[in-house]
């Protein structure tokens, strides 16, 4: 035997040498078509650049491998397809494939006369056609394999790659091309000896009838029996079964679906999927009391069993079906309930057990409850999830509803106890604070009792990190058991969060302690609202009379103010049951409720024009009867007007277009700094207009053109009527940034002076036309300053990522370093250019550049911000990363005052898209 391995490592060597003598006298050069270049470059691409290159695939798609996290509560596609920005761990490698089989290509290929000498070349495309695959870069993996097509039609690689070259069009939603593509290689799969080919080549069709909008059940159903009979690899065949299973299931063809459950349970390692097709065959329930007695005592068996912890919320779900064939809808979602409540780590199955229980309830009306589990979807929805927008859509509408309905439901509890005598006040105040006490006497006491029994429990020994048969710490279930005892004697039961150790959370700063050692460096840390007046600060304590008194509405004024925000929550509601959730008897509820209560609100006669609206042809007397009580009582209003003339709306607009012509002209002006025409124009469009919006935007240019023309005092009771007037437009918060560059102080000195005309500002500075035309200069100062969004959102254009540091907190060298350390490991194959600057007197920025357009940002934004490097920083704010364009980079550097819109900006353009 030992002489043996010395022949062969002896020929090893004399083939090694041969090969170098051969390099010596050709010098290895590939523009010549010779014996020796050719004997060399072929053993060398094999042997050397490609063989580490594939290497890097396979860890690559080991990787890949472990990011698979299916969704068992849907059919499984064929593969599975990770999102792209959580790829970041297999980007190194699969950058490293693309790099070495770059190398291979560049160095090694022979290229004469059309025909390629080195054998190997078409595998080192294949391997990178596959790398741009799956770091789903599709454009670039499409170019690969389609020239792997055209010039390697006699390869061995050919096959492959034209089936990854219809995968990779199914991927890009191109399933016209993909269907040519498979089509063209039907006429391989007949030979049954190719079996590679066969399993690839079916399980690409059946990927295509189970995704292609034209896809057709039957047809996936046959190529996946065809890629299963060509012997796949155990796990993938495994899940192929399932699939199968799950499609014969949805056509209720049971007999065929529990034979490849069972097959699955059979074959496969992957407890997951075994549990899933142990689910599938538990539940198929026929109706009858013998076989829901059986199911429900395995489903019980499954419960009680320690390995199925992580499985609960899935049986669970299993048990609803099983309400739901009988028909009890009240069981049903309990154990939707207790599916939800179960979830630990399968977030499709919490979301899908929590939507099922949200659209119950929403079905019945149950808003509240429906709104609560589609909340908890929200938070656990991955983005593949089917639907994902449209989940995310209604989650913010019953959210928005159900705050509406709290506020109202808050205000006439508070209207309610301020309502009471004095004595039946404090007695109330009294009982909330007793209640408070009994509750967190009874929390002390049980935690008490919970220390005790655990103290009382099996005493702790001490604890080797290993067993007597060499298993670590973890893997040993008796160890572990006895250390969770020791920690619960000594902590009691923690949730896993933040501090865990802390009981009382409230935490101090070092600026607290060194008040706490010297009380003079304490500042004013009063808080003001927009017209400089000091808030109160509020009180937190529960046990402290003021917690309960300091909302209640004890004035007149405070009533008045809190039946504005019962009415405005009764409009908003009654909107959204109309236009978002189409239940109009609810609707009329809400604006019905609102005319009753507060005849004179503003909301009052939109409402009586939305229920002449809503009960036409559905209930025409009341329809009629709040028409002629618009007529009637509002019969100078556009609403009147609107019913006198059906065409009165299309004039009303074609006044707005004209007024919104008009404001263009104004704008025109206010940028010329024409002050007094300014003023004079708004002045006439102001009355005219109907749309708060474009009313709002006039009187914010007349506002500071007024300004400009009159003195300060002017300018800030002006900002101060558009915050009043308009709180929830865009120039409200213009309005806002505007007046925060004015002193609190002197605010607050011009509010107790103002006169009844400064409520309006409009009427005051006319009357001050001819008087003060001296502070102008004074005032242009503030114009200077006045803050709107610079930016512009062009996706298609050149990008940087920048990160905003605070330097205090860590050196920006310290950071170039991280990313020169993160960008060789994850983007390798790319060359970016960092450098940074100060950007105030607290940070810099720090630029990468350069990218094609937002997508490519967004893709190296998403790896960055999840990196441990950069995290925390990024998490604790001493780090910002952005996208940003070029033309947004060189606003954001030049117009300082312009950043601080930057933020919303790229949340709204970059984050949510």
């Amino acid at each position: 035997m030992k002489l043996k391995q010395n022949i062969h490592i002896t020929n090893i060597l004399v083939f090694v040498l041969l090969i170098a003598a051969m390099w010596g006298m050709t010098s290895c050069s590939t523009s010549k078509n010779t014996f020796p270049n050719r004997v060399y470059h072929n053993v060398t691409c094999k042997y050397n650049v490609l063989w580490n290159g594939q290497q890097a695939m396979k860890a690559a798609e080991t990787e890949l491998a472990k990011l698979s996290k299916d969704n068992y509560t849907t059919i499984l596609p064929v593969y599975y397809y990770p999102a792209k920005s959580d790829l970041g761990a297999a980007l190194p490698q699969l950058d490293r494939t693309i790099e070495k089989s770059s190398k291979a290509i560049y160095k090694h290929s022979m290229l004469f006369k059309g025909k390629q000498y080195v054998k190997t070349i078409d595998d080192a495309y294949l391997i990178m056609g596959k790398s741009y695959f799956y770091k789903q870069d599709y454009p670039q993996a499409q170019r690969v394999f389609t020239y792997i097509t055209h010039n390697f039609p006699q390869a061995n690689t050919y096959n492959e790659a034209a089936v990854m070259l219809a995968r990779t069009a199914m991927r890009q939603n191109f399933f016209a091309s993909a269907d040519e593509q498979l089509e063209n290689l039907h006429y391989l799969a007949t030979n049954k000896k190719n079996k590679k080919f066969n399993v690839l080549f079916n399980a690409a069709k059946a990927e295509y009838h189970l995704t292609a909008p034209d896809g057709d059940r039957q047809e996936a159903i046959d190529y996946l029996n065809n890629a299963i009979d060509a012997h796949p690899k155990r796990e993938f065949k495994a899940r192929l079964n399932l699939i199968l299973g799950q499609l014969y299931e949805q056509m209720n063809q049971q007999a065929e679906a529990q034979k490849r459950f069972q097959q699955v349970i059979k074959k496969s390692s992957n407890y997951e999927m075994v549990f899933s097709a142990q689910m599938h065959l538990a539940s198929n329930y026929d109706g009858t009391p013998s076989a829901r007695n059986a199911i429900m005592r395995q489903f019980k068996k499954m419960l009680d069993e320690v390995k199925n912890e992580d499985f609960k919320d899935q049986i669970y779900y299993a048990c609803s079906e099983i309400a739901r064939v009988d028909g009890n809808d009240t069981l049903r979602k309990n154990y939707l309930a207790k599916s939800v409540a179960a979830s630990t780590n399968n977030y499709y199955q919490r979301t899908f057990s929590s939507l099922t229980l949200a659209d119950l309830y929403f079905e019945e009306n149950e808003y509240r409850k429906a709104q609560a589990y589609y909340d908890t979807a929200a938070l656990s929805i991955p983005k593949n999830y089917p639907d994902y927008d449209l989940v995310i859509q209604k989650s913010r509408v019953l959210k928005d509803l159900v705050n509406k309905l709290d506020e109202i439901d808050l205000q006439d509890s508070l209207q309610r106890i301020a309502k009471m005598s004095d004595s039946q006040r404090k007695a109330w105040v009294q009982k909330m604070i007793a209640n408070y006490t009994e509750a967190e006497r009874k929390a002390a006491a049980e935690e008490a009792e919970r220390m005790l029994a655990l103290q009382n429990a099996s005493s702790y020994t001490n604890i080797n990190t290993t067993s007597s048969n060499g298993k670590w710490y973890f893997y040993n279930q008796q160890l572990v058991t006895s250390g969770q005892q020791d920690f619960y004697r000594r902590w009691g039961s923690r949730k896993l969060e933040d501090n865990w150790f802390v009981s009382n959370k409230q935490q101090l700063s070092f600026d607290d302690m060194a008040l706490m050692n010297d009380p003079s460096l304490a500042t004013d840390t009063t808080e003001y609202d927009e017209n400089g007046n000091p808030i109160p600060k509020r009180e937190t304590d529960p046990k402290k009379e003021a917690y309960y008194l300091q909302d209640l509405p004890l004035t007149p004024g405070a009533i008045d103010s809190s039946n504005a925000i019962i009415a405005k929550n009764l409009y908003e509601a009654g909107y959204i049951y109309r236009d978002l959730l189409h239940d109009i008897p609810r609707a009329c509820a809400s604006f019905e409720s609102l005319i009753q209560r507060f005849p004179k609100s503003e909301y009052t006669l939109p409402s009586i024009y939305l229920l002449y609206t809503l009960y036409q042809g559905v209930d025409q007397s009341k329809s009629d009867h709040y028409k002629n009580l618009i007529l009637t009582q509002y019969g100078d209003t556009d609403y009147a007007k609107l019913i006198n003339d059906p065409h009165y709306y299309e004039r009303l607009a074609e006044r707005e277009k004209t007024l919104e012509r008009q404001y263009e002209s104004l704008y025109a002006q206010f940028n010329n700094k024409q002050w007094a025409a300014v003023v004079r124009a708004a002045d006439e469009a102001i009355p005219q207009c109907t749309d708060p919006v474009l009313k709002s935007k006039y009187t914010y240019l007349r506002t500071v053109a007024a300004g400009q023309v009159y003195n300060e005092d002017t300018l800030i009771r002006g900002l101060q009527y558009i915050i009043s007037e308009f709180p929830t437009t865009e120039v409200a918060d213009l309005a806002r940034t505007y007046l925060s560059i004015f002193d609190a102080q002197k605010i607050a000195a011009l509010n107790q002076t103002a006169t009844a005309d400064a409520t309006n500002p409009n009427t005051a500075l006319v009357q001050e036309d001819d008087k003060k035309n001296n502070a102008a200069s004074t005032a242009s100062k503030a114009q200077n300053q006045t803050p709107t969004n610079p930016f512009n959102y062009n996706g298609s254009e050149m990008h940087y990522v920048i990160l905003l540091v605070t330097t205090s907190n860590i050196p920006v060298q310290t950071v170039k370093q991280n990313l020169a350390s993160f960008n060789q490991t994850y983007f390798s194959l790319q060359r970016f250019n960092v450098n940074s600057f100060y950007v105030n007197n607290t940070q810099q920025m720090v630029t990468i550049a350069k990218f094609n357009d937002a997508e490519q940002a967004m893709n190296y934004y998403n790896i960055l911000v999840k990196n441990e490097m950069f995290s925390s920083d990024i998490n604790n704010k001493t780090i910002i990363p952005y996208a940003i364009s070029a033309v947004n980079y060189t606003t954001f550097y030049n117009n300082t005052e312009g950043r601080v819109f930057y933020d919303d900006f790229f949340k709204e353009h970059y984050l949510q898209n």
